[in-house]
Order: structure tokens, then C-alpha cells, then sequence
């Protein structure tokens, strides 16, 4: 029993100090900045709401997932700007001759972090990135299988820009 008890300290110990992180465990970006802005996304599309639903994810993002507390840009060490540059839709199959069944949204982001001490540029990027959904006979149905498409678009690359963000700094 003693044995047991050891071993399992020592698991325990080994596995504290190798940086091992339990899943949901806050990122730490960096000891110089304190807090960090996400400004309304600039929408360059046609494609209505794409800057409210960009804007919306990456907040939550970095509010779960981040050391560093949201605040108004005039209070931020860092202001992370994004812009919706580019929406597409194509066919991926058909039912039939002419008639889709499913289709691919893809939308392309730029992004800048940015110092506020002297406006450095320490980070941009331009990602993009897809999904398919499922075309139905009924139209409003579609809609919302591409709604969720572009949600999920969204928090795919919300989390991906914070994972770069944390690994940058």
C-alpha cells in the first residue's frame, strides 16, 4: 500500500512539472500586456451580419480561453482588427442532374495585433478557411445549415488566430 501511495506521488509530481495542461486551462499571452481589445470586424462583403458573428466568437474566444481581460480599445495593451475580405459559395455534389445537394462556404479574414504603447504591428495574418452544408428542398432550411456553416467557420478561426496569438508571445 505504501508503494502505491509513493508511485502515485511521483506520478504526480512528474506529470506537474512537464507542462502537461488540463483541457479549458487559460493561455497566458504574454507577461508585458494586460488587456486587449477585438473591435467590431470591418465587413468587406455582401454578405450581411458576417462582422457581428466574427466579432462574436473571437471575443468569446479570448475571454475563455485567454489571461487577458476585454476592454474598450483606449484602454487595451493590444487591439486585435479583423476584416471580413472574401465570401464564396460552391457546389460539392449533386442529387441529381443540376440539382445540388451539397455545398461549401468559404470566408477569408485578415487580421492585425497591435502594441497601443507605439502602434506596432506584432502580429497579421490572413486565413481562411470552409465548411459544408446540406442543401434541402426547402430553402429556409438551407439557410440555416449555411448559418451554422459560417458559425462554425468563425469559432474554427476565433480559436485558431488565439492559439497563434498565444504561441507568438
Amino acid at each position: 500500500m505504501k508503494t502505491k501511495t509513493i508511485i502515485i506521488f511521483l506520478l504526480c509530481l512528474l506529470v506537474s512539472g512537464c507542462g502537461y495542461q488540463f483541457a479549458g486551462k487559460t493561455s497566458e499571452l504574454g507577461n508585458q500586456y494586460r488587456s486587449i481589445s477585438i473591435p467590431m470586424f470591418t465587413n468587406n462583403t455582401s454578405e450581411s451580419t458576417l462582422e457581428k458573428i466574427f466579432t462574436k466568437y473571437f471575443r468569446e474566444e479570448f475571454i475563455l480561453n485567454s489571461n487577458l481581460p476585454l476592454v474598450p480599445s483606449n484602454r487595451a495593451d493590444l487591439i486585435v482588427r479583423g476584416e471580413i475580405d472574401s465570401i464564396s459559395t460552391s457546389v460539392v455534389s449533386y442529387r441529381e442532374a443540376e440539382e445540388t445537394r451539397e455545398s461549401r462556404v468559404r470566408i477569408g479574414i485578415k487580421l492585425q495585433c497591435i502594441r497601443t504603447s507605439d502602434n506596432h504591428v506584432v502580429w497579421q495574418g490572413k486565413l481562411s478557411y470552409y465548411e459544408e452544408y446540406y442543401q434541402d428542398p426547402d430553402p429556409i432550411i438551407t439557410l440555416q445549415n449555411r448559418q451554422k456553416a459560417i458559425h462554425f467557420i468563425a469559432q474554427y478561426l476565433a480559436e485558431e488566430v488565439h492559439q497563434r496569438l498565444a504561441a507568438k508571445f
